[in-house]
């Protein structure tokens, strides 16, 4: 470990594992994890893609100094709880138990406790994990030095789950995503894309919509990626070797892996959960779901997008 404090984006879409692999990075006993924070507290003002020296440059900067120092109960107490070296016993005792409080008199609808106490020393590494701001880690990393892993899944793998959430009620919205025009357009004018327009867009099939989105949003990061301070994080090589490849991730990013990783590791690959946001699964059975949940044309049209897209080429051999 360096003695410098160190900021870590794990940037990623919805549904393509950030969860897992951010408590994963909970699990070492150096970082301090932030769940997130701009999902919590958004901007809907900050372009979703944020190309370098942007007019609001300025507020994504205020906003990022926001979301690094939360107090919301789902950004610094999402569970499994683990504990921390720049935390003393009794600094860790009352985060424990403030958070279970906490739960239990929101649960309860008493408004007398509702956010966790942490106090602590600063952590030599803050871990922010992010479902919204992929398209601005870039712009993030100009003015943070921060290292940044994008986190890529499967296009067939993250469209399944969005479908089967959509499906379950799991989402907050009253539309489905795949028809989410103003998104659409957006993504379209943010990212200069020419080879869609917005009434093609609305004549496809969902899957190839939601293929459109996970294909403009990883270009756009791996197009502006800042060399040796970012990394690809693929989802499914991660579920192959869990091990092996959180033991490279963590070594690009100064960290060690260490038995509570481990531990965490065992915990969370041996046996399977079926909650839709449940971090407890066989890793590979998981992340390959859609081949029974996809028929073979909703495959195939998913391809022949993605195919189009540099993101594509981790995927072409993978259908």
């Amino acid at each position: 470990m360096n003695d410098k404090p160190k900021l870590v984006l794990l940037f990623g879409l919805p549904r393509s594992g950030t969860t897992w692999i951010g408590k994963l990075f909970d699990s070492n006993k150096h970082t301090n994890y932030l769940h997130e924070p701009d999902s919590v507290e958004p901007d809907f003002n900050i372009p979703l893609l944020m190309k370098e020296h942007d007019a609001l440059e300025s507020r994504l900067k205020d906003n990022v100094k926001r979301w690094l120092k939360p107090s919301a109960e789902k950004v610094i107490a999402s569970r499994p709880f683990f504990k921390k070296s720049y935390m003393s016993a009794w600094q860790w005792s009352l985060f424990v138990l403030s958070s279970y409080a906490g739960k239990l008199f929101a649960k309860l609808k008493l408004p007398l406790f509702t956010k966790p106490i942490r106090m602590h020393k600063q952590a030599p590494v803050t871990v922010w994990k992010s479902i919204e701001s992929l398209g601005r880690m870039s712009a993030i990393q100009l003015f943070s030095d921060a290292c940044a892993v994008q986190i890529i899944r499967h296009p067939c793998g993250q469209i399944a789950s969005t479908f089967r959430g959509e499906n379950m009620k799991q989402f907050d919205g009253s539309i489905p995503t795949s028809e989410d025009w103003d998104l659409f357009d957006k993504l379209l004018k943010q990212s200069g894309e020419t080879r869609f327009s917005l009434d093609e867009i609305k004549l496809m099939e969902p899957e190839e919509r939601l293929a459109i989105r996970w294909g403009i949003i990883n270009d756009f990061a791996l197009k502006a990626a800042k060399g040796n301070k970012s990394i690809v994080l693929i989802y499914e090589d991660l579920c192959r070797n869990p091990k092996a490849k959180i033991t490279e991730i963590f070594a690009q990013v100064g960290l060690s892996l260490e038995q509570e990783t481990l531990d965490y590791i065992a915990e969370s690959t041996g046996k399977e959960d079926s909650a839709y946001y449940a971090t407890k699964k066989t890793p590979l059975t998981a992340a390959y779901k859609w081949r029974d949940e996809l028929t073979d044309q909703q495959q195939q049209r998913i391809l022949q997008i993605v195919k189009r897209f540099d993101a594509g080429k981790y995927y072409l051999n993978d259908f």
